[in-house]
């Protein structure tokens, strides 16, 4: 899908990412964060505010790229509740793909404002909401595109083309097997009277 200009507008920057797992949510998957500075986008930071008090709001996600672009990756998302706005962040395949990849697969992400803090650690007790990223809102043509986006890096840093797939290949059996761990309840202490 090609995103338009419009969308463009939007795109709020991501100084940072990491994951939080819970065993309440999301199946205790990994889910990746996005720490993402508002300070041009108040409107998000708001809705980020709000939605920590409020019932859950209403988002459509969906994935595309620029016309003849073919390095990033837009994550465009158009929040209807608690609070009315869009928002999209950018992706260099080359550097953040398996991030891209890894919002695909666990279907879903947490945005962080920069004023929770600048690392998942510091915004724990601090205000961000969940996503869910539906693999309805996939990308077409995504797998392709990030496997020859490793290829090409792996070929990049010397390795020859067989190689550089048998890395990529697994690299990415690596990944989903990461992403494939989930958290589950800690067993709670029974005491007999």
């Amino acid at each position: 899908m090609t995103i338009s200009r419009l969308e463009l507008r939007h795109i709020v920057p991501v100084v940072g990412d990491g994951a939080i797992a819970h065993p309440n949510i999301g199946d205790g998957r990994l889910i990746p964060v996005l720490i993402v500075d508002c300070s041009e986008h108040r409107a998000l930071h708001d809705l980020i505010v709000i939605h920590a008090e409020t019932p859950p709001g209403d988002v459509v996600a969906k994935w595309g790229r620029r016309l003849l672009d073919k390095k990033t990756v837009i994550l465009s998302l158009d929040f209807k509740r608690p609070v009315e706005t869009s928002a999209s962040f950018v992706f260099d395949v080359a550097k953040k793909g398996g991030l891209v990849d890894w919002i695909m697969n666990a279907r879903g992400v947490y945005l962080q404002p920069t004023e929770s803090g600048s690392k998942v650690s510091e915004g724990v007790n601090h205000p961000k909401i969940i996503l869910e990223i539906p693999s309805s809102a996939s990308l077409p043509g995504w797998e392709k595109i990030y496997r020859n986006s490793l290829i090409k890096g792996s070929v990049k840093n010397g390795c020859s083309r067989t190689q550089a797939k048998e890395a990529t290949a697994q690299h990415r059996a690596r990944l989903s097997e990461l992403w494939s761990k989930r958290m589950t309840n800690a067993p709670t202490e029974r005491t007999d009277a």
